[in-house]
């Protein structure tokens, strides 16, 4: 009667949303109706996900159950206040994270939460986590390690509606997509502003676990798959060893799981027009502000997890506990496999770094299993809209377009020099785990410096930033460096993601990001009365410099513009700001 009650309300909630194809997988079995340790989901029917209060409770609850084997640290302090915790799973308990590093078992790293509204990894990891719990699984600490993270944007959940997300099917209540400051987590892998990123790649670097998973539901089109999820290919990707691994030892582990339980396992994909599915599929390429990007420059195997909105929640929920069941199959029977891919990946040379791409201009087809849909004039908007049917449709040869077409490719200096004066960049390097070294020995050395020849600001705020994107040119210069510089070295585990946070061309660098806005402002002036003589005098001295202002002179609106000159003259003179629209970053070749 309860159950009824519950689809009822449920079904309620989603009348405005596509019709379902009726699903029954052998996952159901792995839901419990009681017991102490059953979970606030399973008590729902499926249709629900426990508040912070709660959710914190049972992963109390847990660790008391099996406190032999679990441990809960707080890795991290939401701008609010909350905690972020974790629980760590092994064999034999701790909380030492130099133990997990240093143990014969691999580790998985599971993430659920940073899109809190997206929270069905922290459910399916609670009856995970239960079923070792209650010794239903033992065999899973026998072969890994797991750190689980419930809610990594804890600020966001809290922030709970039935309203948040108008196309996904449960939880009833769900929190936000954002954090308390209204920023993104999932944008801020490289310029690390949130607590709750911040604790990421401090996790990582302190646990160094061998394969992390990020759990999210996607937007968009409907499509028969439940659980989606991918990485970067490996004809993008900038370490294709890793990628290559994930291909081979534990994709085909994870969907052979998925199907035998009833699951429809797809790959990570967009649409390219979503009032038409037929024009094909946009195949995205995550960049570092990605958890997946960000993984893929570390050589970290890192999957995102892309459950299909539109299924119901218990659904996806028992699909997710599938994947990770999987996850932990493949790398138990693969982490040499793996070890191996990522030692590869690691020594492999470095020249070049491709930080942008764009789509390409001529599709790859897939066979994909989709969903009939027409098109219908809506009264309420006034336009053709399109309408999913709710019955399965194959694509023999559906166009991708892949994010593949290089559009911007630098190379990879041997080192990066900072002026430490520069404190917030070289701490959020630190943060990162990227090696920085402070100058010893003064010296002088030829070094390329880059000048900002045009630049364009945003013209809103991105994630509280105005990002900049800037024109460089580059030439080489003679610099006395001293121990008021700092040195970052690329020939270090981390250097394609220094690269791509330093080099100012990247568009996660931090110079994009903002870091760096008070090289776009000139804090010293000139009076017209000093100019003019001087600038008479500076012409008279310098044949040269004459030259190269008569031939200026030749264009009519600058040699009718007094402030134009003025401005010209001004920046030939060495009274003009040396640092202004200067990257303070130079390069080592």
């Amino acid at each position: 009667m309860l159950t009824t009650v519950l689809l009822a309300a449920a079904l309620a909630n989603d009348a405005h949303l596509p019709p379902l194809i009726p699903w029954q997988g052998t996952s159901e079995a792995l839901m419990q109706t009681g017991g102490p340790l059953v979970t606030d989901f399973e008590l729902s029917a499926g249709f629900d996900s426990p508040n912070y209060h709660s959710t914190m409770t049972y992963l109390s609850k847990l660790q008391k159950a099996n406190p032999e084997q679990f441990v809960i640290t707080r890795i991290g302090t939401s701008d609010a206040g909350r905690d972020i915790n974790m629980l760590i799973a092994a064999q034999e308990v701790t909380s030492s994270a130099e133990q997990i590093r240093n143990s014969d078992k691999p580790t998985l790293l599971i993430q659920a939460g940073i899109h809190s509204g997206e929270i069905d990894g922290k459910d399916a990891g609670f009856m995970l986590l239960r079923d070792i719990a209650n010794g239903k699984r033992p065999d899973i600490l026998k072969r890994v390690n797991i750190l689980f993270i419930p809610i990594l944007n804890v600020d966001g959940h809290e922030r709970r509606s039935a309203y948040n997300r108008i196309n996904q099917r449960g939880p009833r209540e769900m929190g936000f997509r954002t954090n308390g400051q209204n920023l993104n987590l999932n944008r801020d892998y490289t310029k690390l502003d949130t607590p709750g990123v911040r604790a990421i790649a401090q996790v990582v670097n302190e646990y160094a676990p061998d394969l992390y998973i990020d759990v999210h539901v996607t937007d968009g089109a409907d499509y028969q798959y439940d659980i989606t999820y991918g990485y970067n290919p490996s004809f993008v990707s900038t370490t294709p060893h890793v990628t290559n691994a994930l291909d081979t030892y534990i994709s085909p582990v994870i969907d052979n799981k998925l199907e035998q339980f009833g699951h429809v396992p797809g790959p990570l994909v967009f649409v390219m027009d979503k009032m038409e599915f037929s024009k094909g599929l946009a195949g995205w390429v995550a960049g570092p502000r990605y958890s997946n990007g960000w993984g893929e420059l570390r050589h970290l195997p890192t999957i995102l997890v892309e459950n299909h909105s539109l299924k119901p929640y218990k659904q996806r929920v028992l699909g997710t506990y599938v994947l990770l069941d999987g996850a932990i199959d493949a790398l138990a029977q693969h982490s040499a496999e793996l070890q191996q891919a990522i030692a590869q990946s690691m020594n492999a040379p470095h020249k070049e770094l491709v930080v942008d791409f764009s789509y390409a201009k001529e599709p790859d087809f897939v066979q994909f299993k989709g969903i009939e849909y027409e098109h219908y004039q809506s009264d309420a908007t006034g336009a053709k809209e399109v309408r999913y049917l709710g019955k399965a449709k194959h694509y023999d040869r559906l166009p991708i377009y892949w994010k593949k077409d290089v559009k911007t490719k630098v190379t990879v200096p041997k080192a990066f020099y900072i002026p430490t004066s520069y404190e917030q960049i070289i701490t959020t390097l630190q943060l990162q785990g990227i090696n920085v070294e402070t100058v010893e020995n003064t010296q002088t050395m030829k070094l390329v410096r880059g000048d900002i020849i045009d630049h364009e600001f945003a013209s809103t705020p991105f994630e509280g930033r105005f990002r900049v994107t800037p024109t460089m040119h580059y030439e080489p210069v003679d610099t006395t460096i001293d121990s008021n510089w700092i040195r970052v070295s690329t020939a270090q585990p981390l250097g394609l993601l220094a690269t791509h946070m330093l080099h100012p061309q990247a568009p996660d660098s931090l110079f994009q990001w903002g870091f760096l806005h008070s090289v776009f402002q000139r804090t010293e002036y000139v009076e017209n009365y000093a100019l003019a003589p001087y600038a008479q005098q500076l012409l008279d001295e310098n044949p040269a410099l004459k030259a190269q202002y008569t031939q200026k002179l030749e264009d009519e609106n600058f040699a009718n513009d007094a402030d134009a000159r003025r401005a010209w003259l001004y920046a030939q003179s060495p009274y003009y700001d040396q640092q202004y629209l200067r990257y303070p970053i130079l390069m080592q070749y």
